[in-house]
């Protein structure tokens, strides 16, 4: 009887710490646990890198290091890293709330990695292999039983069409372009097109359903094509051998912005008072989670206040980040003069004209989401020396032509329980908001289209050529029940 071939599990160490993990010159460490540990941390940089939270600290529960790495993964693998300097913890956690302890690399190995200054090695310890991929299969059954809709999701990508051949013409094409490219960081770029092809064709070769590699995070549903470059999910393919087809939904967090704001007014969540800054129910996020369900017309006349109802309209109706840019959100008086027109003071816009295309509507994109959405408000809600002010010009004009959903956003700043983020209870609420309509809902509307399998991408579906028209139909009947109003599916 031969002797069993050894399996080698690729991790990723940073160069100043190879000394650490016991490499030998087949590339294969001995300190496995310590290395595994590294290698997650160098991962969670250059996977999120550069428009992730790439230098925030990566949540990792006590109980997942000790079921990796066994009791003692504080005194083996925890102390000695930090004793040294190499990681920082954040040691407040909250079993109430769900936080745990997280952990990142000082500054400067931060840095190397995003600099390139990294390398392949691999752990053949058997016995810590199999805990991890024991683990990923325990956390999807667990997840299954919770969200039952994520096992519905795992099996239709398993039963996905997926081109080998044009994935793998795909990945030397993204190589290529990035060896052409003025592209910076050319060796990260290379590792993450890498691993995306790996998780890709390993998804081909799963064996059941708890191979699939689905998760639920932070009210998101993550798997192998959601992350990976945006061409390599052409590789799906059709009975005809044809890519399938995006349906994605326009302005997707500004509409369900507007849902969230609709359902805390409607319900009085929110205070108003002239002259003054808005209050909010205590705990405003935790009460608006439940009444998501509830019908609900975002454009309800007499319901909401005209700046809410005029942000609504740019939302749905129109295009918000061209309304709301800079130079229009300066000049604009929440005045409607016409079907489709608003007094703008010095000029006119009409509603559904176009003066932003391309760099132009993605900076004022950008800008949108960068000072309104995710603002964390800290001189609006706390002040400097006291003194309240307002972070921006661009915002102060938000404010005083859509005052509704600047207030509504300030808010969920103040009573975040975030230590630094302020934004991220907003952001947690509208993934919840997004997955709640494309997982959960959206489903029981395709039933009604023969079966076929699709796979979802934060706020699209990847769908066969033949079913595209009827599955946007379908978008568009959900979202009446969910919002009111249609928004653009497109």
């Amino acid at each position: 009887m031969g002797r069993k071939k050894k399996e080698l599990f690729k991790v990723v160490i940073p160069n100043s710490l190879l000394g650490l993990v016991g490499l030998n010159d087949s590339s294969e460490v001995s300190n496995y646990k310590l290395a595994h540990f590294i290698s997650i941390l160098t991962h969670h940089i250059y996977s999120n890198y550069p428009d992730g939270g790439y230098y925030l600290k990566k949540p990792l529960t006590s109980v997942y290091l000790g079921t990796l790495y066994n009791k003692r993964y504080l005194s083996e693998v925890i102390v000695p890293l930090k004793q040294v300097g190499i990681i920082e913890v954040n040691e407040s956690y909250s079993t109430d709330l769900g936080f745990c302890k997280e952990y990142g690399f000082n500054k400067d190995i931060i840095q190397e990695v995003i600099d390139e200054g990294y390398t392949e090695v691999y752990i053949t310890k058997n016995t810590l292999i199999n805990r991890i991929n024991e683990w990923q299969r325990e956390t999807l059954s667990r997840q299954i039983k919770k969200y039952p809709f994520i096992e519905t999701e795992a099996d239709m990508l398993l039963n996905l069409s997926v081109d080998t051949t044009a994935l793998e013409q795909l990945y030397s094409q993204r190589i290529e372009d990035i060896r052409q490219s003025n592209e910076k960081k050319k060796k990260l770029a290379i590792t993450n097109a890498t691993r995306h092809r790996e998780e890709i064709l390993q998804l081909t070769e799963a064996r059941d359903l708890l191979n699939a590699r689905v998760r639920y995070i932070s009210g998101r549903v993550y798997h192998p094509f959601v992350q990976c470059p945006r061409e390599f999910r052409k590789a799906v393919v059709d009975e005809q051998g044809q890519p399938y087809e995006e349906v994605d939904l326009r302005s997707s967090q500004a509409v369900f912005l507007c849902k969230v704001i609709a359902v805390a007014l409607k319900h009085r969540l929110i205070t108003y008072e002239f002259g003054k800054q808005a209050t909010a129910s205590d705990n405003l996020i935790e009460q608006i989670i439940p009444l998501l369900d509830e019908p609900i017309n975002v454009l309800e006349q007499g319901v909401y206040p005209s700046d809410f109802t005029a942000f609504v309209s740019a939302v749905f109706l129109d295009d918000i980040y061209e309304d709301a840019s800079p130079e229009n959100i300066s000049q604009t008086a929440s005045i409607q003069v016409g079907e489709g027109i608003y007094n703008v003071g010095s000029t006119v816009r009409v509603s559904g004209a176009k003066t932003l295309v391309g760099e132009e509507r993605k900076e004022a994109k950008e800008k949108f989401f960068k000072d309104i959405f995710f603002n964390y408000y800290n001189k609006e809600n706390y002040g400097v020396e006291g003194q309240l002010s307002i972070s921006s010009e661009y915002l102060e004009d938000f404010a005083k032509t859509h005052n509704t959903v600047y207030e509504f956003c300030r808010l969920c700043a103040l009573q975040s329980k975030e230590g630094k983020k302020k934004s991220r209870d907003l952001a947690l609420l509208l993934q919840q908001t997004e997955s709640r309509f494309f997982h959960e809902l959206l489903p029981s509307a395709l039933r009604g289209i023969e079966p076929f399998n699709y796979f979802v991408v934060h706020d699209a579906l990847y769908v066969p050529q033949k079913h595209q028209e009827a599955v946007i139909n379908a978008c568009n009947e959900e979202a009446v029940k969910f919002f009111g109003v249609v928004p653009m599916f497109r």
